[in-house]
């Protein structure tokens, strides 16, 4: 009975997400409006928003949401995110947007890290990546915490730092309240699935939530142990009843969205 149950929670919310990138198109070719604000999303099934009820709740919306509100501006999205690799987000995705018209560039891909992707290709694709992204208009986020997770954020943290982009520091936000943003999400606390994907809500400032060139500086923390990264996989993993789109809380990446678009 219990896997029958878990069959249709998994069933349900595959058949929700399978929509998902044709309601992204759908709301691309819709015509731009007369003063809109301009957001390119690239990256994974998180930019997707796969694991909420509609699109619209997941961090692309939500920012799009926002940036409507401090502004009074329309928010014209192109979120062409796939689910694949850097390798896929550079192959299929970049060429059906323009980079040149875009207000804010936002790109979240945790796949290489996922699939195991080596280090050395990460690096040379991700450089591939962002010499054509806009340095004033991208946000990319920081890779989430999983086992693994420290060879390939200090990867993306140089690659980006090289060219000045500004980053949305995920494990930051990871160490705050929120809940599971996955399937399993229903399961009581204690339940925990290893394949499962977590998005939590930070309760810290969020001048601490994004990362740029300028925290460089900061002490070097001896390398994590393979004992202290499941440790630290396991606490962001933990249930909590908070928002669960909370980690991409756009007053949170807001820090980083160009002051620009807000001069009004």
């Amino acid at each position: 009975m219990i896997l029958l149950f878990v069959g249709v929670k998994v069933a349900r919310t595959a058949l929700r997400a399978a929509g998902y990138p044709g309601s992204w198109h759908a709301r691309m070719r819709e015509p731009v409006p007369a003063g809109a604000i301009r957001l390119v999303a690239l990256g994974d099934s998180s930019v997707l928003a796969v694991g909420a009820d509609d699109p619209m709740e997941g961090f692309v919306g939500r920012i799009a949401t926002y940036i409507t509100e401090r502004t009074g501006r329309p928010v014209h999205i192109a979120n062409v995110s796939s689910g694949g690799t850097t390798a896929d987000v550079v192959r299929d995705q970049l060429p059906q947007v323009d980079l040149a018209r875009a207000d804010i560039v936002i790109v979240a891909d945790s796949n290489d890290l996922e699939s195991g992707v080596s280090l050395e290709d990460y690096r040379a694709v991700l450089t591939t990546l962002v010499a054509v992204l806009p340095v004033d208009r991208t946000i990319y986020s920081d890779l989430p915490l999983l086992p693994g997770r420290d060879a390939y954020q200090a990867v993306l943290q140089q690659v980006t730092d090289s060219r000045g982009i500004p980053r949305a520091d995920f494990a930051a936000i990871s160490g705050g309240e929120g809940r599971r943003l996955d399937i399993f999400s229903w399961l009581p606390v204690g339940v925990e699935n290893p394949h499962s994907f977590t998005r939590r809500r930070a309760t810290r400032s969020p001048t601490r939530t994004f990362r740029g060139p300028a925290r460089q500086a900061e002490p070097r923390r001896r390398p994590a142990t393979p004992s202290r990264e499941r440790a630290r996989w396991r606490e962001s993993r933990e249930i909590t009843t908070r928002d669960p789109f909370g980690f991409a809380s756009a007053r949170r990446w807001s820090k980083a969205v160009p002051t620009s678009l807000f001069a009004t």
